[in-house]
Order: C-alpha cells, then structure tokens, then sequence
C-alpha cells in the first residue's frame, strides 16, 4: 500500500480507487504559509525619483456609481508586485474613470502607471 493509503480511506470511506490512486503519492510542497499578515514590501524595479500617477479605467458593459469602482485593490496589486514603491498621497496620485462597453467589446480594467 502506498503511503496515507489509510489516512485518505479513513476521511473518504467510499473512495473509488482511481482518487485513492491520484492522491496516495508525495504531499504536494505548499510555496507559503497561509497566514494574515501582510506582504513584505519589495522595492520598486526601477525607483523614480518624484509622484507616480496610477491610473485606472474601467470598462463596462453597464457603468458604476463612481465609488463602487474600488481602484485600491488595483493600487495594492501594483504595490506587491514592486511596480509601485507605495499608495501614499505624497507618492502616489490614483485616477479612476470609467467607460462603457463598445459592442462586442469584453469587460476589463486597464491600469496605466506613468511618473508625474
């Protein structure tokens, strides 16, 4: 029997053998511990010198109310990934907008980072 053969058979007792097959292998390697702390803050890849202007235009087939748009998840993202050294208002300026839809045109959101 391969090993956590019984482990699996002890939660799932009506498991057929193929899942048994697929998952009584090497545990698969986790990349982080899932906790809720925040990221590390990683240093911009190439560092400006002044104010970063963020802008976030959203396309849509039926338009928001302009705070339902909810650029910082957008802004944060930007932060993580390095591209953006922080959402401060002394380094940071976030313009949003929004448009609608042409025809045939999918829903998306375009976000355009430029020193100010």
């Amino acid at each position: 029997m391969k090993p956590g053969y019984h482990g699996i058979l002890r939660l799932f007792p009506n498991a057929s053998p193929d899942l048994l097959a697929r998952n009584t292998g090497t545990p698969a390697v986790v990349e982080r511990s899932p906790v809720d702390e925040p990221l590390a803050q990683k240093e911009v890849q190439r560092p400006t010198g002044g104010r970063v202007l963020v802008r976030v235009e959203s396309v849509r087939k039926r338009l928001l109310d302009e705070d339902n748009l909810c650029e910082k998840y957008h802004v944060d993202l930007l932060r993580y990934a390095g591209v953006i050294s922080g959402d401060e208002a002394d380094k940071t300026k976030i313009e949003t907008s929004q448009r609608k839809a042409q025809k045939g045109e999918e829903e998306k959101i375009i976000i355009i980072v430029e020193s100010c």
